[in-house]
């Protein structure tokens, strides 16, 4: 397998490829690519797998690459890379069907979590595109030629008109007749438990469902886990499809379900449809899921849900908190967001666009306590945010509430930490000398979160030199060690102490210590080495 890395920045690039043992994820090939232009030159001449791309980049962005691949019919699994938490940015992640996205700097085990489900899920749509041509082979994989079929079916791949589907049916040989009943059922967690895999949980979900359905003669044609805590089921059944049978099994189930994970568990059933609707009638109870925040354990029908309730949307109190939180009043400040949340839970009628502009309140109001710190953006908060939660946020009101106070305590350790300067200054210098090699002002400024005008400004008062001047001084003490004490040629020094160039190194050395390399090595050859 290949991956492509594309940023403007070459740093960000060489910084990526010393982040993981690629090899060991199966990645053969690694190329890095500094603009969108040679990225195309790539793609047209390797069959690339997987692509991590900047979004921010001059001329063309990283969304106008992923155009282009849509354009050209070139198929590969991307990551995006971004400087910002920006939800329009999430959207059009979307759209590209991308698997995920990064924040810079990127944390490193946020990366190898996301590459390892990257590849697993490249190896098994490598195993689907095997299995497909195995085509003769049905018999003994029935059951898998089923599931495939379904699941292309549930998510609108490839089966898309009455015509390709009855060919598809008759191709794979199943049993599904023209005018045939199925109804859809959307199975919703309150949040899944780490006690709980996504293993355990399906197993557990598929074999009570099957047989609670199958005493009422119900069939269970496919159950997937769709996203985080939730299920898509498909059932068949005699003509008339057994309705009032489904909602009971259903009501058991959910029952049944609830027990065993301690916590909530909703079903949301379709109105019968043809096997075509299936999809478009899984989507509706998704948008019911969407509008339904507050709802306790039970069955809910799509008919019931015919009209979408709107709800005005009750600001929070921003400045209160935002007072709170900067006068470090995090007791209060707890006690005003819990009240707070406690009235939108009593409140029936709110839907995820509420939720999405509570989230969009907070973001703006973090960005503003961050920056009047002198610390960048929102990254001191996206880099730690959880991103399960994130998504859960959105859909459950507890999950936003537990999100907000979770970021909040995040922004006040944060807010005490940049406020003890001599500690900071402490930390970029052992920064300096971990990454002396690749380091630079805007990397420590982002790695750190501080803006780099009050970087330099702080470093330059408690150092009495500029910060550049320090990493300048801190290579060429690490290149006079060397030079004295290790076999290492004056080029392989040269690049060990962040002088790419040979001839800079040379002059700045020469400029610094009133000698070249060579001559300062001739003139100290004596010392042990």
């Amino acid at each position: 397998m290949k991956l492509l890395i594309v940023d403007d920045n070459k740093y960000v690039v060489a910084f990526l490829r010393k982040q993981l043992n690629w090899e060991a994820f199966g990645i053969e090939e690694l190329i890095g690519v500094y603009s969108v232009e040679q990225a195309k030159e790539v793609f047209l001449n390797k069959q690339i797998d997987f692509l991590i791309t900047d979004i921010e980049m001059p001329v063309q962005n990283g969304f106008d690459l992923l155009e282009w691949l849509k354009n050209q019919n070139i198929r590969s699994e991307t990551i995006l890379l971004t400087s910002y938490a920006d939800f329009s940015y999430a959207q059009l992640a979307v759209k590209y069907q991308c698997f995920d996205y990064l924040l810079k700097p990127v944390d490193r085990n946020v990366l190898e979590d996301i590459v390892k489900k990257l590849v697993t899920k490249r190896i098994d749509y490598q195993k689907q595109q095997q299995l497909q041509e195995l085509g003769n082979n049905w018999i003994s994989h029935q059951n898998l030629v089923k599931e495939m079929f379904w699941r292309e079916l549930v998510n609108e791949e490839n089966i898309v008109t009455q015509e390709n589907l009855a060919s598809r049916i008759k191709k794979d040989k199943l049993s599904y007749t023209q005018g045939q009943s199925f109804v859809a059922m959307l199975i919703c967690l309150e949040e899944e438990q780490e006690n709980f895999s996504k293993e355990l949980l399906s197993f557990t979900c598929e074999n009570i469902l099957r047989e609670i359905v199958e005493k009422e003669h119900i069939g269970l044609e496919f159950l997937s886990y769709n996203s985080y805590a939730q299920f898509v089921a498909v059932f068949s059944g005699a003509n008339p499809f057994p309705y009032k049978q489904l909602k009971h099994a259903a009501e058991c189930f959910a029952e049944t379900f609830s027990s065993f994970y301690h916590h909530k568990t909703i079903c949301y059933l379709s109105e019968c449809c043809e096997i075509i609707n299936v999809h478009s009638h899984i989507r509706k109870l998704e948008e019911i899921f969407l509008d339904n925040l507050n709802r306790e354990s039970g069955v809910f029908l799509e008919k019931d849900f015919s009209k979408r309730l709107d709800t005005a949307y009750n600001e929070p109190e921003i400045d209160e908190w935002r007072a709170l939180l900067l006068e470090k009043r995090l007791d209060l400040f707890e006690q005003r967001v819990c009240g707070y949340f406690d009235g939108v839970k009593r409140t029936q009628a709110i839907d995820s666009h509420f939720l999405h502009a509570v989230l969009a309140d907070w973001n703006m109001m973090s960005v503003n306590i961050l920056k009047e710190c002198n610390l960048t953006t929102y990254q001191v908060v996206t880099k730690l945010r959880n991103r399960e939660l994130e998504e859960r946020a959105v859909v459950n009101v507890s999950c936003m509430e537990k999100l907000i106070l979770s970021e909040a305590a995040m922004i006040s350790e944060q807010i005490n930490y940049v406020e003890k300067e001599d500690q900071i200054i402490a930390d970029i210098k052992a920064y300096i000398k971990k990454y002396l090699d690749s380091v630079t002002r805007s990397q420590i400024a982002s790695d750190f979160y501080l803006s780099p005008s009050y970087l330099s400004k702080l470093f330059r008062s408690q150092n009495g030199i500029s910060l550049s001047e320090y990493i300048q001084r801190s290579r060429m003490r690490e290149a006079r060690r060397l030079l004295l004490h290790s076999t290492l040629s004056i080029s392989q020094i040269a690049e060990t102490v962040g002088y790419p160039s040979f001839a800079h190194f040379s002059k700045q050395f020469k400029k610094m210590n009133g000698m070249t390399p060579n001559e300062y090595r001739k003139n100290n050859e004596g010392q042990e080495r």
